[in-house]
C-alpha cells in the first residue's frame, strides 16, 4: 500500500523536528483564547480573545516557560525556585458584586519547594509547595495575603522539540485571612437583605485539579489548559459571593515561532 504524498511529507517533518533539541530562546506572536468565572465560586463567566507574545527561554538560573522561575536551588530531584503568576481582573458587572468594589488584577510571587518523588522512562511524579504572596495591579501594589497551593503533580517533559509536554496537578488551596477578605467579605456598608454580612477567614480554600498540554509544530506552538475549582467545606462557602461550589476554566493559545537560537 502507498501512502499519499501529503502524508509522507507530514510524517517526515514530524519525526525530523523530534530529533532536534529544545532551543534555549523562542520567540513568537500568537492568539490567546480564556474562558474562566470572574472569581473562584463565581456563577458568572468572561471570555477573552487576547493577542500574545511567545517566549520560551530555558537557562540554568531563569526559565520563562509556563510563567517565569528564578532558580534558587537544584539538585536531580529537588527544585527551589522563585517564580510569579498574573491573574486578570474581574469583569466589573459582576452581579454578586454589584455595588462593591471591583477586583482588580492580581500578580502573586513567591518560592515553591517541587520534589520528585517517582521516575518514570518518559515522566514523573512530583510534590509541589508553592506559596505566593498576592499584589492587586492597580497603580499600588496592595498586598493582599498569601497562598499556599500544595499538589499532586504528575509531568511529562518535552525534551525535544515535536514532543508533547503534558501535566497533572490536584490539591487542596489554602489562603491568609486577607486574601480570602479580598474576594468573599461583605462590609456591613455592602450588605444588602440578599447578601449579608460576612467577614472571611483565614485557612482551607478548597481543592483544585489542573490539566496542562502543549507541543511544537513545525513552526507553531499549540498550549492550553483545563482547571476545576471545587469550594465546597472551605472557609468562603459561606460567603454570599459564592454562588456556586464548582467551577471550570480553560484556555487555549496558538502561537508562529519566527526566532529561535
Amino acid at each position: 500500500m502507498r501512502l499519499p504524498v501529503s502524508l509522507v511529507l507530514v510524517l517526515s517533518v514530524g519525526s525530523a523536528l523530534a530529533q532536534k533539541p529544545l532551543p534555549r530562546l523562542e520567540l513568537g506572536a500568537g492568539l490567546f483564547a480564556l474562558s474562566a468565572p470572574d472569581y473562584r465560586g463565581s456563577n458568572e463567566s468572561s471570555s477573552y480573545l487576547l493577542p500574545a507574545p511567545y517566549i520560551k527561554y530555558r537557562g540554568e538560573r531563569l526559565r520563562v516557560d509556563e510563567g517565569a522561575q528564578g532558580v534558587i536551588f537544584e539538585s536531580d530531584d529537588l527544585l527551589f525556585t522563585l517564580s510569579g503568576n498574573l491573574s486578570p481582573p474581574a469583569d466589573e458587572d459582576t452581579p454578586e458584586r454589584e455595588g462593591m468594589d471591583e477586583l482588580d488584577a492580581i500578580i502573586e510571587i513567591g518560592p515553591a519547594l517541587n520534589y520528585r518523588f517517582s521516575r518514570r522512562q518518559r515522566s514523573a511524579w512530583w510534590i509541589d509547595l508553592p506559596l505566593r504572596y498576592a499584589y492587586t495591579v492597580n497603580g499600588d501594589l496592595d498586598n493582599i495575603g498569601w497562598v499556599f497551593q500544595p499538589r499532586l503533580s504528575w509531568r511529562k517533559p518535552a525534551r525535544r522539540l515535536g514532543e508533547w509536554k503534558l501535566r497533572f496537578n490536584v490539591g487542596p488551596l489554602y489562603a491568609s485571612d486577607e486574601h480570602h477578605a479580598y474576594f468573599y467579605s461583605v462590609d456591613d456598608e455592602d450588605s444588602t437583605p440578599s447578601r449579608p454580612a460576612f467577614e472571611a477567614d483565614a485557612g482551607f480554600s478548597g481543592y483544585r485539579t489542573e490539566f496542562t498540554y502543549s507541543r511544537r509544530i513545525g513552526q507553531y506552538w499549540l498550549g492550553g489548559f483545563l482547571r476545576y475549582d471545587d469550594l465546597g467545606n472551605s472557609e468562603i462557602e459561606d460567603s454570599p459571593l459564592v454562588s456556586d461550589n464548582g467551577s471550570w476554566t480553560g484556555g487555549i493559545a496558538l502561537a508562529w515561532v519566527f526566532h529561535e537560537i
